[in-house]
């Protein structure tokens, strides 16, 4: 009996000791799980805050991307210019590049925005941004009357012409106004010195002698490597004098007659921007929409521009 009672209360003692130990266990557990919801929270807080930092760093990226850009078109251009040798002695140093917005009216007296690049730069960047800071505006001029209604570009881009629009795409009154230019403009005999002397007179604003330095250009020189930039600022000259179909003509033969060039987007935009000089919205804006479509790497300021001016004419 003695052995018994002993059992029993040796049974007792453990039991109680289970039940008492039970709650001691089951807070021990708790405190785990509070623990690694803890840990999950904090490495959630740390993988948000990853990700904001890759998140400014790639903006920064984007940053220097754009700075070292800027940098190689400015080298372009000295790199131009040195080769271009005593010739490119009147050409205007690389200036900051203006912010594309709304175009300063014509100022006769003065040069052109700080910024125009050498012609032939590779990738068309640049040349748009002469007209664009400030070279001459098209908001508040009169449109050029016309005779027909909005032009068909649909065979823009396999080489078809603008004859639905007055004058232009009509060669042999240009060729004839570029007959008596060619006479009147005198030639050093040497293409890069006749480039290089209309190109001056180009950025420092003298449109007239421009123009006629161009077109004497084309005339002499019809198959120099520079005769398509000199196409292209033929047609820059002329839209500074809001010659607006002969302008449209100059950018069109740009875009046609040297396909796959480094003047294809810009004289798509310039061409645009004279259409919708002559009152034609509806053809411009093609022309913009063939820009952005066909040149979607383009250079920025160009872009850029295309779509400010598509805003500007109220395209759909």
């Amino acid at each position: 009996m003695a052995k018994l009672r002993g059992l029993t209360i040796l049974f007792a003692a453990v039991l109680m000791a289970v039940l008492y130990s039970a709650p001691s266990e089951a807070q021990i557990f708790g405190r785990k799980n509070d623990d690694s919801a803890v840990r999950l929270n904090e490495l959630e807080e740390r993988m948000r805050n990853l990700t904001g930092q890759i998140e400014q760093l790639s903006y920064q990226m984007r940053e220097i991307q754009d700075q070292l850009r800027r940098m190689q078109e400015d080298n372009e251009y000295r790199f131009e210019q040195l080769e271009g040798g005593a010739g490119g002695g009147n050409r205007p140093a690389p200036g900051k590049r203006s912010d594309l917005g709304q175009p300063q009216g014509i100022d006769q007296n003065q040069g052109l925005a700080p910024g125009p690049k050498t012609l032939g730069t590779l990738g068309g960047g640049g040349d748009a941004e002469w007209s664009a800071s400030g070279g001459y505006s098209t908001d508040e001029q009169q449109p050029a009357p016309l005779g027909n209604g909005p032009i068909d570009l649909s065979q823009l881009a396999g080489g078809g012409g603008l004859d639905g629009v007055p004058g232009i795409g009509q060669d042999e009154g240009t060729a004839r106004a570029g007959d008596q230019i060619a006479g009147l403009t005198s030639s050093t005999g040497d293409p890069r010195e006749d480039y290089n002397r209309a190109y001056s007179q180009a950025v420092n604003g003298d449109y007239v002698s421009a123009e006629e330095g161009f077109q004497s250009f084309l005339q002499l020189y019809p198959q120099d490597r520079l005769a398509p930039s000199a196409q292209y600022w033929l047609g820059e000259s002329l839209l500074a004098q809001r010659k607006f179909r002969e302008a449209a003509d100059a950018f069109l033969k740009t875009y046609t007659e040297h396909p796959g060039g480094d003047k294809s987007a810009d004289s798509l935009l310039k061409l645009g921007v004279s259409l919708q000089g002559l009152g034609e919205r509806d053809a411009a804006c093609a022309t913009f929409s063939e820009l952005q479509t066909k040149y979607p790497n383009a250079a920025p300021a160009v872009l850029e521009q295309a779509r400010d001016e598509r805003r500007r004419a109220k395209c759909s």
